[in-house]
């Protein structure tokens, strides 16, 4: 079979290049927006009670491997649910990245100083030096997580209550450890919420579908005439 033809039967895989157009994006604004520029600080007297803690680090890497594996048990397994999961996902990645690109935003709370010497540590070193305390309202961390555990509870081959509370519990660690790492403040993850409700609602809750169904029957007419 041609690939061509492949690709007409499998028209979903190409979802997969919303994950390199979000990257360029995202990059991009971090370029367009640093450290230096002029930005509004994301802080809450809440981010103060908080302390940090590099054990919290552990959850926030496993945000990568999260997202991966139920994209990809989606992928092969519910091809709906995949469809719904890559939409969520990128809708709600670039109407945070939308309002940091007209709301430039950043955080002042990492600290320049360590009270301890570990690998968790030099791991949160690394993540410092290799993302800006900009453009950080909302979290894309919390919006991934949110993402991915949705996508668990509407995906039939991930239907066991084991994987939804696992789900739940490691969505609720990723979010949290954010502020514990101090990449975000935790005003980040209230408007993160904030942006995965309606999306939510529009995604999962029929909004999607009748826009799904409104384009195939456009599409249909035209081809007609």
């Amino acid at each position: 079979m041609k690939l061509k033809e492949r690709l007409k039967q499998n028209k979903h895989l190409l979802l997969v290049l919303l994950l390199p157009a979000y990257l360029v994006w995202f990059f991009l604004l971090e370029k367009a927006i640093g450290p230096d520029c002029d930005y509004w600080v994301s802080y809450i007297p809440l981010d103060d009670y908080i302390p940090f803690c590099e054990w919290f680090v552990i959850p926030y890497v496993l945000w990568y491997p999260f997202m991966a594996v139920v994209g990809m048990v989606a992928l092969f397994k519910d091809v709906p649910a995949f469809k719904r999961y890559m939409w969520y996902w990128f809708s709600t990645f670039a109407i945070s990245l939308i309002i940091c690109m007209v709301f430039p935003n950043g955080q002042d709370l990492r600290p320049t100083e360590f009270a301890r010497d570990n690998v968790l540590v030099d791991i949160v070193k690394i993540l410092y030096a290799s993302d800006t305390n900009t453009n950080v309202l909302p979290s894309m961390h919390v919006v991934g997580s949110i993402a991915a555990a949705v996508c668990v509870f509407d995906c039939k081959a991930l239907k066991s209550v084991f994987y939804k509370i696992g789900a739940v519990v490691l969505a609720a660690l990723i979010s949290i450890s954010t502020v514990f790492i101090k990449q975000h403040s935790a005003l980040d993850i209230f408007a993160s919420i904030v942006v995965c409700i309606p999306t939510y609602l529009f995604i999962y809750k029929g909004g999607y579908d009748k826009l799904s169904a409104w384009i195939k029957r456009r599409h249909n007419k035209n081809k007609k005439a």
